[in-house]
């Protein structure tokens, strides 16, 4: 009787960490997702060119760290970018939206997502030993991932022309000037993230509860779609 009743007991207490992890992911997806909504329309109203490809990964990494750190759970980094992906789907309902305007954040969010992971994977989930080198692994392999989605599935359709992907000046600013400048932002964050103390546990049981995680989401896919 008393073998059943903790054997009950362990369940509950691990779907109350499912859902738990399942609000922080969505937390932090939905603020990665309204972070690109926001940030990138208002960096493409400017009069003037800004390199948003040397800003958003960085950007997306830290909202993958915070996921991981709070899950201790190497998957909740991926998934974290599959919510913010999500998002961008939203656009997909929307009339006259190029489909290659959709297809295309999604993949490089998911490609983030799938590089991060996998490198946090190769070090053991230690992110204190991470060097310069991996943050440039991070950066330059979901590079690598887009441009074979974009030959192997996005050009084939018809979706975006070859000489945009092609293009020279593009092809090193997007590869080796924004990979660069990327992996040297993230090294920094890392660096400067040993110093800063976490927070109490009061302080994310509050953050994260799951319907203020849902409720963010559900504005964020409002947001996207008004945008």
């Amino acid at each position: 009787m008393n073998k059943q009743v903790c054997n009950e007991e362990t369940i509950i207490c691990e779907q109350k960490e499912k859902i738990y992890n399942l609000s922080i992911v969505m937390f932090w997806g939905a603020i990665w997702g309204v972070m690109e909504a926001t940030v990138g329309y208002a960096l493409h109203m400017l009069p003037f060119r800004v390199p948003t490809g040397s800003i958003f990964f960085p950007i997306g990494y830290y909202f993958m760290q915070k996921s991981y750190k709070e899950t201790k759970d190497l998957k909740s980094m991926f998934h974290t970018a599959a919510v913010a992906a999500s998002i961008k789907l939203i656009n997909l309902f929307i009339p006259g939206t190029p489909l290659s305007k959709v297809i295309n954040p999604t993949a490089c969010i998911l490609l983030e997502g799938l590089s991060v992971t996998l490198v946090f994977k190769l070090l053991k989930h230690r992110e204190k030993a991470m060097k310069f080198i991996h943050t440039i692994i991070m950066s330059l392999s979901w590079r690598v991932g887009y441009y074979i989605v974009c030959f192997a599935i996005t050009i084939p359709l018809g979706l975006m022309k070859s000489s945009s992907v092609v293009n020279k000046s593009r092809f090193i600013e997007f590869f080796f000037v924004n990979g660069f400048i990327n992996s040297l932002i993230i090294y920094a964050y890392i660096k400067i993230l040993s110093q800063i103390p976490r927070k109490t546990n009061k302080e994310r049981v509050i953050k994260y509860n799951p319907v203020i995680s849902t409720c963010l989401f559900v504005f964020v896919l409002v947001v996207q779609w008004l945008i």
